[in-house]
């Protein structure tokens, strides 16, 4: 009997200390997944600015060769399919980037992934970005093999309009959201009734998009360790 009454009161004791730790930990834990959703949407936004802004800088600084090879692909079928299937692959490398980082935010906020995905980044859920962007690369890949790449750039400029309409990637009020997509639906509109064919164009629209969307993010990090940083300096 005392053995028992001495498990029992050992068991009241570890259920206890558990209440206390998770009150403990309570405010902490949603703090540090809100972080860690900060943090991976930044590296998220710096990548795909920096490969957005090197293809910029890149079809500028050359004369537009992105372009040019875009218009004469139409001459050589099979130089088109390589470089679609080199397309393709750097494709996958940016989606396998993408999932590695969230996964890793995902392990650094101790959440499971899938839960992790579903409250943080919805437009990962389910594969729906795989499927999104692999019709967004039949699309264009049909374009240059129909042919029809002086349609591209309209093309790309759309593609940008409507992640922000679907709220896909950047993280955008709303409403911003919703008129930046318009505004880029109205651009490729434009660019198809004048006939601008060139990609830096579109390019540059997505490295503005791009662009205010990390702004924000970096204030909103910002914010996020003022709290913080006060609690220190009153424990101080």
């Amino acid at each position: 009997m005392n053995e028992i009454g001495s498990i029992q009161k050992a068991v009241k004791d570890v259920a206890m200390i558990r209440r206390a730790i998770e009150r403990a930990s309570g405010p902490r834990r949603p703090a540090l997944a809100r972080r860690s959703v900060l943090d991976a949407n930044l590296v998220l936004q710096t990548l795909s600015l920096v490969f957005a802004a090197t293809l910029a800088v890149t079809e500028l600084l050359s004369d537009h060769v992105i372009t040019g090879s875009m218009l004469i692909s139409k001459y050589f079928l099979r130089d088109s399919i390589i470089g679609l299937g080199q397309l393709g692959l750097v494709l996958l490398m940016l989606v396998v980037c993408v999932y590695f980082v969230v996964w890793r935010s995902s392990r650094h906020s101790e959440q499971e992934f899938s839960e992790y995905v579903a409250h943080n980044f919805r437009y990962l859920r389910s594969v729906s970005f795989l499927g999104d962007l692999l019709v967004k690369y039949l699309v264009l890949s049909l374009l240059v093999l129909a042919p029809r790449p002086e349609w591209i750039a309209p093309m790309l400029a759309l593609f940008t309009g409507d992640y922000l309409i679907q709220g896909r990637f950047f993280n955008l009020p709303l409403k911003l959201s919703l008129f930046l997509g318009v505004a880029c639906v109205l651009v490729a509109a434009g660019m198809y009734l004048k006939g601008i064919i060139f990609v830096f164009w579109p390019l540059l629209l997505f490295v503005a998009v791009n662009l205010i969307s990390l702004a924000l993010l970096v204030r909103s990090r910002i914010k996020d360790e003022e709290p913080a940083e006060d609690q220190e300096g009153a424990a101080a």
